[in-house]
């Protein structure tokens, strides 16, 4: 561990994280597999969620819908849905643990339901995050520097638990999408993010280990 620069390249809310696989020669990718070999690595600074994984719910074009219908004007003219769910939010979503699927609803908006098939999750982070490293630090902006300060390691990722944690608001859902103009126009998402609190992260491993 230790501090060191963050490179000009790398900017904004990631540079920490782009900066540590910068370090560890781990080349940037959407894909669903693992950083590191069999492990899956993210940085950690402050009080800040921790984003697990992305993956954008069904139907198809679903976020459209829900940026369109839920939606509010933001300060740039667009229709904005930035919103983080934990179990149910104070605009009126719930997270629900059905038999087959993770869904949201909305007594606003009974035919705009955007859910996750168990098997569609399971795939995306099975491989992905059956390994994981966090590494923990500190960030100074002013200087462009981050202090690596500590790191733990979880293994035999509990798949079934994670439903469990997205019932319970232990996991939270985070949109992401904005219409690039007004409503009705085009739709620029940033993916659905799935977030947790890193002290929460214990529970959905059988295994976890200070490393560092």
């Amino acid at each position: 561990m230790g501090t060191v620069d963050i490179p000009e390249k790398f900017k904004g809310t990631g540079a920490p994280g782009n900066t540590l696989e910068y370090l560890l020669d781990i080349e940037q990718n959407n894909i669903d597999a693992p950083d590191l070999k069999d492990w899956e690595v993210k940085f950690h600074g402050g009080k800040s969620l921790i984003t697990l994984f992305h993956k954008d719910p069904e139907p198809e074009g679903i976020v459209d819908k829900m940026v369109n219908t839920f939606g509010w004007d933001d300060k740039h003219g667009n229709i904005s849905f930035r919103h983080t769910i934990k179990k149910q939010s104070k605009r009126g979503f719930t997270i629900m643990n059905t038999t087959k699927r993770i869904e949201i609803t909305n007594d606003k908006g009974k035919d705009s339901i955007p859910y996750w098939e168990y098997n569609t999750i399971l795939n995306s982070v099975g491989r992905k995050l059956s390994r994981l490293i966090v590494v923990h630090g500190i960030v100074s902006p002013n200087k462009r520097q981050v202090t690596y300060k500590s790191a733990d390691a979880y293994w035999d990722l509990k798949l079934t638990d994670m439903f469990k944690a997205l019932e319970s608001g232990i996991m939270k859902i985070e949109f992401d999408a904005r219409t690039n103009g007004a409503r009705g126009s085009s739709i620029r998402n940033h993916g659905t993010k799935f977030r947790i609190k890193a002290k929460d992260i214990v529970l959905l491993y059988e295994n976890h280990k200070v490393i560092g």
